[in-house]
């Protein structure tokens, strides 16, 4: 506001001058000259300074996003180590349940005791508020690497609502082929809460079961390994950003 002030002042300086007319004309259109010339000055370092203070906040909404996004994928990366670790359990479970079916001797024990595999659960989920909020208010933009906001953006747009959808759709499936086969067939006690497997892995309905939901299994655990590598890579890039164009460094 101040430099608006002087500017319009020296306008009125200005027109004052050329208005003169106790001067020469020549004198005039010099004096002129010289607060048009103030005036001229005055709006570029005005327009270079508020153009610089705006790059510079850019700058700032940039580092604070990299930053907290940076944290944020940590977070997710570690949950889903977090996630392969709990389930190898129940990968661990079906495993053997399935060589037992195969070598013809079932331990009824341990499958009856450990059958609550069959339909536990660990579905993905993270938080994606950051980079929504980001996207919402078009400072994508303000990401001067283009690979590594494609990068990002591919990772909260494609590979985690992908892994979220798969883990939800694979518990759904086997809550819903656990009642049709098993639990629906399987013998009451009410002295406990065990789910009687044993007894029906004779039917090939339920070796099915065991044998796809393996398999499933497995291969989400091949799709999350994948998930924390590249969320590990997309990290290692946000680092190296960090470093070379605010020479920020992340401690460990």
């Amino acid at each position: 506001m101040a430099e608006e002030e002087k500017i319009r002042e020296h306008a009125k300086q200005a027109i004052k001058a050329l208005t003169n007319k106790k001067k020469k004309w020549t004198e005039r259109l010099r004096d002129f000259l010289w607060e048009f010339l103030i005036i001229v000055v005055a709006i570029n370092l005005t327009l270079w300074f508020h153009n610089w203070n705006d790059k510079k906040h850019d700058r700032e909404l940039e580092k604070d996003f990299l930053i907290g996004t940076r944290s944020d994928l940590n977070n997710i990366k570690n949950d889903l180590e977090f996630s392969l670790k709990a389930y190898q359990y129940t990968l661990d479970y079906y495993d053997s349940v399935w060589i037992q079916i195969n070598e013809h001797r079932i331990d009824k024990a341990f499958v009856d005791t450990n059958s609550f595999h069959l339909i536990n659960s660990r579905n993905f989920l993270y938080d994606n508020s950051r980079f929504e909020n980001f996207k919402s208010s078009s400072y994508l933009r303000l990401i001067e690497n283009d690979s590594l906001s494609r990068k990002i953006t591919f990772l909260y747009s494609i590979t985690l609502p992908t892994q979220e959808l798969a883990d939800k759709m694979i518990f759904d499936e086997r809550r819903r082929d656990f009642i049709t086969y098993i639990g629906s067939k399987n013998r009451i006690n009410s002295f406990d809460d065990l789910y009687y497997v044993s007894d029906l892995l004779n039917l090939p309905e339920v070796q099915f079961q065991i044998k796809w939901q393996r398999r499933m299994l497995k291969e989400r655990k091949i799709h999350k390994q994948q998930t924390i590598q590249e969320i590990e890579e997309v990290i290692k890039e946000i680092d190296q950003e960090l470093k070379m164009r605010f020479n920020y460094e992340i401690k460990l």
